[in-house]
């Protein structure tokens, strides 16, 4: 993020070196996002004559089709927004950036008409490992993170059935003292499924199974529930 930082306030400063009165919005535009993950929005104001008040990001749902509103935080300078992987799901990710000045000025990015020409990013699958089991050999799957998981916001299993087709998201559900998830049955004797699991903590930071960071924890484990 540091270096995404740097870059935008480069650019700004060899923009607006000598100040303006009109106010004005940076912004990098992303060239794509990946589905379910963490994402960072940046910006730059230039208020030029004018007192900055606020400035937040405004994302629209495509299935509610309405734009809910964020506040961006201010950082060295820089406006920022951390997407979590709950807004990353559909195959585009719609928005667009205002600020708010003390005359009740409203500035926007992009600047003409955003609430019907938002930007448009597209989202993709990122290529990562995944786990795979016999369907015929197991009936469930869990979670286990010991004793300590009142810092677990969300547990998502993120499933594919067979080779080929995109993951997708599932919650798995808390019981006796596990995250759970009922691993479906689809006719065929030879089916795989494939898996990967994302752990979302109450601070926004994630942990994913497979990976070597949740190996070294000795407390958390994959356990799987075979079928009779």
């Amino acid at each position: 993020m540091k270096a995404c930082r740097y870059v935008i306030l480069l650019f700004v400063i060899s923009v607006i070196g000598k100040g303006g009165t009109v106010p004005q919005i940076f912004h990098r535009v992303p060239e794509k996002m990946y589905y379910d993950q963490f994402e960072w929005l940046n910006c730059v104001v230039d208020p030029g004559d004018y007192h900055l008040i606020s400035v937040s990001v405004f994302i629209k749902d495509k299935i509610e089709n309405f734009y809910t509103e964020y506040p961006m935080q201010p950082d060295d300078g820089i406006f920022i927004f951390k997407v979590i992987p709950e807004m990353v799901q559909a195959d585009s990710f719609i928005y667009f950036i205002s600020a708010e000045f003390s005359d009740f000025t409203l500035v926007a990015f992009p600047a003409d008409d955003p609430k019907s020409n938002p930007l448009v990013i597209p989202v993709v699958q990122e290529k990562r490992s995944a786990k795979v089991i016999a369907i015929k050999d197991v009936s469930k799957l869990f979670c286990d993170l010991g004793r300590d998981f009142e810092n677990v916001r969300k547990v998502t299993i993120y499933t594919r059935y067979g080779q080929t087709g995109r993951f997708q998201p599932e919650p798995m559900n808390l019981s006796k003292g596990r995250f759970q998830y009922t691993v479906r049955e689809t006719g065929k004797k030879d089916d795989k499924l494939f898996y990967y699991i994302v752990i979302l903590f109450t601070d926004q930071t994630t942990l994913s199974y497979p990976s070597e960071e949740f190996d070294r924890n000795s407390d958390y484990r994959i356990l799987n529930g075979r079928r009779k």
